[in-house]
């Protein structure tokens, strides 16, 4: 752990009070950018979190060469002081803001978290998240969502229409929001929620800086009908879910959960596109699910690099365990919770479209074997969709 602040009081608080963390942490303390760059140079860190207000060097600038030389390095800006110009410019480097000032109990959650996402699967993984700033989308959705931030009856409710068409917006809009001082520790799984307290400026600066939408583009390595298959078939997942959650509190979760559970594909096909197209079209004439083609290419899969990711990137716990289980969760006749929920509308999703990361020969969900509500439910999403 190394952390970085111009103030020598501050160092010495931080020393004080990160004292109960020394049996388990290494930790490092530099009152400067430049010191701590040589530091990370001589000797590998995990963590850095920095103040933001320090001379020559401040504390984005700092996190710039931090990104660029040590991308697998998590990052958190820790400052009291900050205003609107350079917020997006924090929001956009770092994995977490924390506010100054805070509680020893509050900087040390947020790390073990940043850890634990961090460090849950091995270095390959790691290396795989580590690039990723942000996540391809559909040609299309650039323009979409820049047309409903222009038109004059935008609203937090219009934008997020066009954000849940799409999981790479979705999952920054809700890293950004989840990562800043925007909801004082209490996770946002919720788009409309998280562009209200972002608001439309915000929204309207991260799209323009091309942090929140990156069109897709692999270097003509994958087709864009991959990235449209995929983006449908997680639309219509998240859709499923929120009917078969409707009414519980725990709805919100089911929908983003839906929405984001393949983003793993969308990690490894940015990370190694060629090798990714190899994969696919093996799975594709193959028999199997495509997790095993990933294991065998990149010695990990495209499930835990997406739960790595969105727990990077700060997203609710009940969101990660529902992307986690959406290929394990048992399919259940009565689904009781986000991961039941998802990973039965993702199987159905699969059966009436066609597979995404599933076997191309998996035997259909026997319907009859479902609860009332949830052939209800299922056959809504079913007319919805045909219309």
């Amino acid at each position: 752990m190394l952390f970085v602040d111009d103030e020598p009081m501050i160092i010495d608080g931080l020393r004080r009070m990160l004292r109960i963390c020394r049996d388990r942490w290494t930790m490092s303390f530099a009152e400067s950018g430049a010191a701590a760059l040589d530091i990370m140079r001589s000797r590998p860190c995990d963590v850095v979190v920095t103040d933001y207000r320090m001379p020559e060097m401040d504390g984005a600038a700092l996190l710039e060469q931090v990104r660029t030389e040590f991308p697998s390095m998590v990052r958190v800006i820790l400052s009291g002081q900050t205003n609107e110009s350079n917020l997006l410019r924090i929001m956009v480097l770092a994995h977490e803001m924390l506010s100054k000032p805070t509680t020893p109990e509050a900087l040390i959650a947020v790390i073990e978290r940043l850890l634990e996402a961090r460090l849950r699967t091995g270095s390959g993984q790691q290396n795989a998240v580590a690039f990723v700033e942000s996540l391809p989308s559909p040609p299309h959705t650039f323009a979409e969502l820049l047309a409903a931030l222009e038109a004059e009856e935008a609203s937090a409710q219009s934008v997020s229409v066009v954000i849940e068409k799409d999981p790479a917006a979705t999952a920054k809009v809700l890293h950004v929001v989840n990562s800043s001082a925007y909801t004082a520790g209490h996770k946002v799984s919720d788009v409309a929620q998280a562009v209200t307290l972002l608001g439309l400026h915000t929204v309207r600066g991260l799209v323009m800086m091309h942090d929140l939408i990156r069109v897709f583009d692999t270097g003509g390595a994958l087709p864009p009908t991959w990235i449209e298959r995929l983006t449908t078939h997680a639309v219509e997942t998240s859709r499923l879910a929120r009917l078969l959650g409707a009414g519980t509190d725990w709805q919100s979760h089911a929908f983003t959960a839906g929405l984001l559970h393949e983003v793993g594909q969308l990690v490894l096909a940015s990370a190694r596109p060629a090798v990714f197209r190899k994969v696919f079209d093996d799975w594709r004439s193959g028999g199997g699910g495509l997790d095993s083609y990933e294991h065998a290419a990149f010695d990990t899969s495209h499930l835990p690099v997406g739960v790595s990711l969105l727990g990077l990137w700060g997203l609710p716990t009940a969101v990660i365990d529902a992307v986690a289980g959406h290929t394990t969760a048992p399919v259940s006749g009565s689904p009781m919770d986000p991961a039941s929920v998802v990973s039965l509308a993702h199987h159905i999703t699969e059966a009436d479209l066609e597979p995404v990361c599933g076997p191309h020969d998996a035997a259909a969900i026997d319907e009859n074997l479902l609860d009332d509500d949830v052939r209800v439910a299922i056959s809504r999403w079913r007319r919805e969709r045909a219309r």
